[in-house]
């Protein structure tokens, strides 16, 4: 899943002119370097890659990132003390209108997105816009000026709100970051994560919550609710939530989960929500303890696998909240989008995004919340005043589970040069539920990122998923020790406590390394890893 903020941030970056993107290039690298980084490099500067960066920089901590922008504004300012104020360019919020509409257009379709244009001075006072519109998720993001998914729980991860209808849960949690644990094949994720006390948490990765009595330590993964749908499957219950296999340690420590829903429950009768519990035995449902706009807790759990369900007794149908999902295919002709519509479920969000970066595609930065919740089996057709080709010609939304393959829309179009707006409309009442504005820069971010996949050394280019999934740190130490490391850095990097923060304190020297360096590295890992290489190599 992307890094929490991300998008935000890279539409923040975009906004600003070329100078300006610059001029924040610059004061980066700075501070940068007084942080202990190396230098950016000298190229043209790139809103994707110094998001990246940046997020690196900080390991995604929204409070790292925002004390780096207020340093790079204070620089600037700095230079230009009349930073906050420039006569000769006052700046108006431009007029943004939906798909199809005349008029004059924004370059951006999203509030808060529009950054006030200017030169020198100016880009000060950018910055401190973009702190104060930067969405993070966590309790960290208090600095940002903004609420924090712990003041908001209706907001998701992804930085939008849930649901307008649906009030804010009361009492919200602590958000923790676990540790990812990838399996032997490379490919089932668990997380992990020690909870140091008494307390409430929920989980940035998966939304699962804890209600704990003392200390202890959880682990947690999606299950797969089509191996137990034979056992227990009828028309008369619906799943509405992800399944979870949980294990903890010790168990009596946790007094209750909180598992998470996609159903919108407004002047909905709750009592048809049940928690479906499987065991050895087979499948029970015991009765949450108590229902809340976005999750059922349930009391005292023995532990196994559990996830959320709904009886279907009488209509209407209950309403759902969704999102829609956009991808752009880098390998496809031209420019080929594949969009998805689905449930508010984090499995199946992480489904479709780890499908579509082996196709290879790349995840398109627009809004991902339908302006309303949607009901299942409803319609959708694409409508836009540009000149594309879409196939299917409808896409019926549907509840289908994480672990099996999606349904999408393939948008194909021979010229984006000006841009591409489409929107949602359902089929019946002609009603829009979403809107896009893909801009050229995005196709042109997309182009570069495929071209530069042979480019690029492999144990740069998967960074991120080599610090993830490799488990064998030390074996990989013992192939580099001599011609790569030395024996301090080895016993600095095995200092760190789980392997993931082993191959992070490792990559922190990969920038001083030559292709040599690198090429036994990636002889190390494919050695230990040779699955997880191959599926990289045919991404």
């Amino acid at each position: 899943m992307e890094a929490p903020g991300r998008s935000d941030l890279l539409r923040k970056l975009k906004a600003l002119g070329k100078e300006e993107l610059e001029g924040f290039k610059d004061k980066l690298s700075e501070v940068l370097l007084e942080g202990g980084s190396e230098p950016i490099p000298i190229t043209p500067a790139d809103p994707a890659a110094l998001t990246d960066l940046l997020l690196r920089h900080c390991r995604g901590d929204s409070k790292v990132v925002l004390k780096v922008l207020e340093d790079v504004e204070a620089r600037l300012r700095k230079v230009s003390p009349t930073a906050s104020s420039h006569p000769q360019q006052a700046w108006k919020p431009s007029t943004c209108t939906k798909a199809g509409d005349s008029g004059p257009k924004s370059h951006f379709t999203h509030s808060g997105d529009e950054i006030p244009p200017g030169e020198g001075g100016m880009l000060a006072s950018a910055i401190a816009f973009m702190k104060r519109h930067l969405s993070f998720t966590g309790s960290k993001a208090k600095a940002a000026g903004k609420q924090s998914r712990k003041e908001d729980p209706t907001g998701d991860s992804w930085g939008t709100d849930k649901c307008k209808l649906c009030p804010r849960e009361e009492d919200p949690p602590e958000e923790i970051h676990p540790e990812i644990i990838w399996g032997p094949d490379g490919n089932q994720e668990t997380y992990r994560v020690h909870l140091p006390g008494a307390g409430s948490f929920r989980c940035s990765e998966t939304e699962l919550g804890f209600d704990v009595r003392a200390a202890m330590t959880v682990q947690y993964r999606y299950g797969f609710w089509d191996q137990h749908l034979s056992v227990w499957s009828t028309p008369k219950w619906m799943i509405a939530g992800p399944l979870f296999s949980i294990q903890a340690d010790p168990a009596g420590a946790v007094a209750a989960i909180h598992l998470p829903h996609f159903l919108c429950l407004r002047g909905a009768d709750t009592s048809r929500m049940q928690i479906a519990h499987f065991i050895e035995e087979g499948m029970t449902l015991e009765k949450p303890m108590q229902v809340r706009p976005f999750h059922a807790v349930l009391e005292n759990p023995s532990f196994s696998l559990y996830g959320v369900v709904w009886g279907n007794r009488s209509k209407p149908s209950i309403l759902i909240h969704s999102i829609v999902l956009l991808y752009w295919a880098l390998k496809m002709a031209k420019t080929t989008l594949h969009l998805y519509i689905i449930p508010n479920d984090h499995s199946r969000f992480k489904a479709i995004d780890d499908y579509e970066k082996k196709c290879p595609s790349r995840l398109v930065s627009t809004s991902l919340q339908t302006h309303k919740p949607l009901t299942f089996d409803s319609r959708y057709v694409v409508s836009s005043q540009s000149n594309i080709e879409v196939t299917p010609k409808e896409l019926e939304f549907c509840n289908i589970q994480a672990e099996c393959l999606q349904s999408y829309m393939e948008i194909y179009t021979k010229d984006i040069q000006w841009g591409l707006e489409f929107s949602l409309i359902e089929k019946i009442n002609k009603e829009p539920i979403w809107e896009a504005h893909v801009r050229p820069e995005d196709a042109t971010l997309s182009v570069s990122s495929a071209q530069t996949q042979t480019d690029e050394h492999f144990v740069s280019q998967h960074q991120e998923q080599l610090i993830q999934r490799v488990m064998a740190v030390d074996s990989i130490l013992d192939s580099l020790y001599g011609p790569v490391l030395d024996l301090e850095q080895i016993q600095s990097i095995r200092a760190e406590r789980s392997s993931m923060e082993k191959m992070r304190k490792l990559y922190e020297l990969v920038p001083k390394w030559d292709n040599d360096c690198k090429d036994r590295l990636y002889q190390a890992v494919k050695e230990k890893h040779r699955h997880l290489v191959e599926e990289l190599e045919g991404i």
